[in-house]
């Protein structure tokens, strides 16, 4: 897989380190000329016959000769630091110190050559050297300021990236206060071809593909695995899982170097693994919506609900509203927002289910923007709590939508899932219900804002498949997938939550008659038994050997596969890249009402039967298990 990624670009290294010997030896050999020159122009003398030739040839072979013994002609120019002086110097000093010694042992003693002249020659040739460096380094990078490399006595290290990005790390990080203490040993490039060549005085030590060797040299030498370091801030899956493997087969460690100029080095996480960038959204849309507004989260203390609390303090609103079922969970989140300075808000332990309390906070509290994040999700229990399912995700969207209607609202986003596609199970089936309950605010005249937001699943989400990976590995296994070719789609919690708001803002400058569900472009889906072997690897065991993969079928509810739309839902771009949307109109809204009220009695008079016949009404494609029977 290794050899498969690896895929420099075409360089020649020998042709290239060839034309700077000369170039190098060249110059050398017209700064002695010229010296020479000048000290008897100076004098006022003859240059007697061939000094000045010969002086200048000895020192271009000297040049050509000390350039290849110390390997300075390895240096890439664009890259060149102060850590390049110190060999360049000793270069220098060496080729000059040749060419009077070959003169007074071949050339009558070095008779008439001037004494200085190796000395004026050199500091001139070494200043020459380092100006045509600077002039190439800051020709390609636009900066010639070079730092000196940290000599501390600090674990062994390997970084991993393009050329480039191998720079711009060495540059910023490497020497600084900031808590970067390893000791680089080697450079390894997954783009390019300057292997065997240096940057800001670190060797290239190879390709991807070396790295086992590489890394068995230095624990011979230092007694300690290098840290594999990744310098590259996107990576693709491919990537990613070859640099998992090979240092779960080494036993290393490996990190990755996190966004931001003073980015701390952190371990590969889940998110690394789900094969496409992490989404950044453009949130001047969010922060000019919030800005001044009453913000109202229901399920605030949950994965997203929490994120979105977080993103939404950062837009600055006017007041926060906390809505949530959970005692500790809205403890949680309430420490959170004590500690914003400034920061008006108000909490509230309470059931989206419970009409007469969301009446009351709605009437206290007139929010403006409503972030609807409250539900029921764990899909094999919800199969086995199917009315508690109903009443919570399709009564209690249904009591807030209603309340935030009756109480002036602006705006109103759901939060839904990719198992409302063609669903499979009660949760899938009871968001679907949702969705159409938000598309049909546009056509009941309300003057509100409504959309939804459908994503797959979250990273490290409560109830998600990864911490559930992650406290199976630490227990020593097996790790329970339950289909070798099961896929899911994955985003990280961030990128949930800043989708669920770049919605909403995006739908508040469109027409209120028109409702949309959005979705966010997710990529390739990822198979989960390929996950697993993956999250094994990070913890640094080999799956099959130190930690057993354990199939176990598909459970109740639960899909091979999942989509994001539907048929009938065709997707069009937004001005947001990444996000599409479809829009629609329910045909008859009134009767979904019906259907729905019909639905909702039934549950709460815990009539399954009723239910059942309801929701082959409302979802037709969907087929209840026996939790309803």
């Amino acid at each position: 897989m290794v050899e498969d990624m690896q895929k420099p670009r075409p360089q020649y290294p020998g042709v290239v380190t060839f034309w700077v010997t000369l170039y190098d030896a060249l110059l050398g050999g017209l700064c002695m000329y010229g010296v020479i020159q000048a000290r008897y122009v100076f004098a006022a003398k003859p240059v007697p016959e061939y000094v000045d030739i010969w002086a200048s040839l000895i020192f271009i072979a000297a040049c050509i000769i000390v350039w290849n013994i110390t390997r300075v002609n390895k240096a890439i120019w664009r890259f060149m630091s102060f850590d390049d002086v110190p060999s360049l110097v000793n270069a220098v000093f060496l080729a000059s110190l040749i060419t009077p010694l070959t003169l007074f042992l071949f050339f009558d003693r070095a008779t008439h050559f001037p004494r200085s002249a190796p000395f004026i020659a050199g500091f001139l040739f070494f200043f020459l050297l380092v100006v045509s460096r600077a002039v190439v380094l800051f020709y390609k990078n636009g900066d010639i300021r070079a730092l000196f490399r940290s000599k501390t006595k600090s674990p062994p290290a390997l970084l991993i990236g393009p050329s480039q990005a191998l720079h711009d790390f060495l540059r910023d990080k490497v020497g600084k206060d900031n808590g970067y203490s390893h000791h680089i040993m080697g450079l390894i490039e997954t783009e390019g071809g300057h292997k065997g060549r240096s940057i800001r005085g670190i060797p290239v030590s190879g390709n991807l593909a070396d790295i086992s060797t590489i890394a068995g040299n230095i624990e011979r030498q230092y007694g300690l695995k290098p840290t594999l370091i990744l310098v590259e801030h996107r990576t693709n899956r491919k990537k990613a899982a070859a640099l998992v493997k090979l240092a779960s087969e080494m036993g290393a460690t490996l990190v990755r170097v996190g966004l931001g100029r003073d980015a701390e080095l952190t371990p590969f996480e889940a998110a690394d693994l789900i094969g496409r960038p992490t989404k950044a959204l453009d949130m001047a849309p969010v922060h000019a919506m919030i800005k001044g507004k009453r913000v109202l989260i229901t399920g605030a203390g949950g994965t997203i609900g929490s994120e979105l609390v977080r993103q939404v303090v950062c837009a600055v609103p006017k007041h926060l509203v906390l809505i949530d079922a959970s005692e500790m969970s809205l403890y949680s989140i309430e420490r959170f927002c004590a500690a914003q300075d400034g920061l008006s808000y108000s909490t509230y332990l309470g059931n989206v289910c419970d009409r007469a309390h969301m009446d009351e906070i709605f009437g206290a509290e007139k929010p403006q923007v409503i972030l609807h994040a409250a539900a029921l999700k764990h899909v094999p229990l919800m199969e086995t709590n199917p009315i508690e399912t109903v009443i919570t995700n399709v009564g209690g969207t249904k009591i807030c939508l209603e309340m935030a209607m009756a109480h002036g609202a602006q705006s109103f986003t759901l939060i839904s899932t990719d198992k409302a596609v063609s669903p499979t199970n009660i949760m899938g089936a009871s968001k679907r219900i949702a969705e159409m309950l938000t598309m049909a605010t546009g056509v009941n005249k309300a003057n509100i804002s409504a959309s939804a937001v459908r994503f797959g699943n979250v990273l490290a989400s409560n109830g998600s498949v990864v911490p559930l990976f992650e406290r199976q590995i630490e227990e020593g296994g097996p790790v329970t997938v339950t289909d070798q070719n099961a896929t899911r789609y994955f985003m990280t919690t961030r990128e949930a939550a800043g989708l669920v708001l770049q919605a909403s803002a995006l739908n508040s400058v469109q027409s209120k008659d028109i409702s949309a569900i959005y979705v966010l472009d997710m990529g390739k889906p990822v198979n989960i038994a390929h996950l697993a072997r993956q999250l094994i690897r990070l913890r640094g065991f080999v799956p099959d050997r130190d930690i057993a993969i354990q199939y176990t079928g598909l459970r109740p509810g639960e899909k091979l596969t999942e989509e994001l739309t539907g048929v009938g839902e065709n997707l069009e771009k937004t001005t947001i890249q990444g996000i599409s949307r479809f829009t629609g109109r329910i045909s008859d809204p009134r009767s979904v009402d019906r259907r729905i009220d019909k639905l909702l009695k039934a549950a709460q008079t815990r009539d399954r039967k009723g239910v059942r016949k309801a929701l082959a009404a409302l979802v037709p494609e969907f087929e209840p298990n026996g939790g309803l029977s």
